[in-house]
């Protein structure tokens, strides 16, 4: 509302203003953001109808003796401006503001002192905001007619009361009634705790059981890959040991046709050797001479084959013991009635007969270590 509003002249209403002309004390004009022509003697009113707040704090004692500071807030305005200017000073809202203020906080101290602690803190919107509007409300809303003189309401609407925090003054009080609670939170808080390591222990040991699992599935792969090598290198040692074996298998029978060939060709020799001698032998003296070194050479090869059945014991195959027969002793058999035929003088067929015998029993000797002479 203008703080003067001029004497004489059109007078014109804001949007939120509601402009009321009289004229000899009747309402002549009224209308919301309004105009009007203003002559001397004419009375026009401004009435704001916009949307007003009031704040207050009300220091008071509960039903148990303990002082509270209740603070709130009413929203109000102006709804019947007719009936309004009529009762309030509108030209300065201060007054009203005031008029409600008073009417507030002594209806709060009014509700708190028959109300617990308990319930000033935790029903504050239910024990005092419901309760102030049901108070105060119906106070200074009201409606009224044109030229209605009556004192019904104050033409104000209150549209909402706020109660916007409740605090204890004794701090030694507040201390005490947040006692239970900081110890429930501490509580609570050793509690999440427990459950916190509870849980970082569990994953610690789940994590350590994964590691383990992996551990092993990393062994258990290295003793697979392990296993494999050996296989593979004891499959390579068996071939080659079958490949070292064959080889020994074709040498064995390179070796054994050698010996037989070598055996042939000694036989051979030792029968033309020993038609020389039948040709060349002849004397009873030189007979008894080739006897005896027939015999010579009978002892030989048998002290031989003793040798030879001897080393064969210690680990000598027959192998061996044939090569040994072929390249050592029917060489020395060889040479030693070689020595003898050469100096002997045939007389007779007969005389010879000694000769047969010792080849004979060379020829068994052969045939016990497995030498087989070719058939002539």
């Amino acid at each position: 509302m203008p703080d003067k509003l001029p004497s004489f002249g059109l007078i014109t209403a804001a949007p939120h203003e509601f402009l009321i002309h009289i004229r000899k004390g009747r309402v002549i004009a009224s209308r919301q953001g309004g105009s009007c022509f203003r002559w001397p003697g004419d009375s026009v009113a401004l009435v704001d109808t916009s949307v007003h707040r009031l704040q207050f704090t009300a220091d008071q004692v509960t039903r148990e003796k303990t002082g509270v500071a209740v603070t709130g807030l009413a929203v109000f305005r102006v709804v019947a401006p007719l009936l309004a200017y009529r009762m309030l000073n509108l030209d300065d809202f201060r007054t009203v503001e005031h008029i409600l203020k008073e009417m507030l906080l002594g209806a709060t101290r009014r509700l708190v002192a028959n109300l617990t602690l308990d319930d000033c803190l935790t029903k504050r919107k239910e024990s005092l905001a419901a309760e102030l509007m049901a108070e105060v409300a119906p106070v200074v809303m009201g409606s009224g007619r044109e030229g209605d003189a009556s004192d019904r309401g104050w033409g104000i609407a209150i549209d909402t009361i706020e109660v916007q925090d409740v605090r204890i003054l004794s701090s030694e009080v507040f201390e005490r009634l947040q006692a239970p609670y900081r110890e429930a939170l501490a509580l609570e808080a050793l509690r999440a705790r427990a459950e916190v390591e509870k849980e970082e222990a569990r994953l610690k040991e789940e994590t350590a059981r994964a590691e383990e699992r992996r551990r092993r599935e990393l062994m258990a792969l290295e003793e697979d890959r392990l296993n494999a090598e050996r296989v593979r290198a004891h499959e390579s040692a068996a071939h080659q040991a079958a490949l070292a074996q064959d080889a020994l298998a074709a040498k064995l029978e390179r070796d054994n046709a050698a010996a037989a060939a070598e055996a042939a060709r000694a036989e051979r020799r030792a029968e033309a050797e020993l038609r020389v001698a039948e040709k060349q032998a002849g004397s009873a003296v030189r007979q008894a001479e080739l006897r005896a070194q027939a015999e010579r050479a009978e002892r030989t090869a048998r002290a031989e084959m003793t040798k030879l059945e001897r080393e064969a014991q210690d680990g000598v195959s027959d192998a061996r013991l044939r090569e040994l027969a072929l390249t050592q002793t029917l060489p020395e058999v060889a040479r030693a009635y070689r020595d003898s035929f050469d100096k002997i003088v045939v007389t007779g067929a007969s005389d010879l007969g000694f000769l047969g015998q010792g080849l004979t029993q060379v020829l068994a000797s052969l045939e016990a270590f497995g030498v087989r002479l070719p058939e002539r």
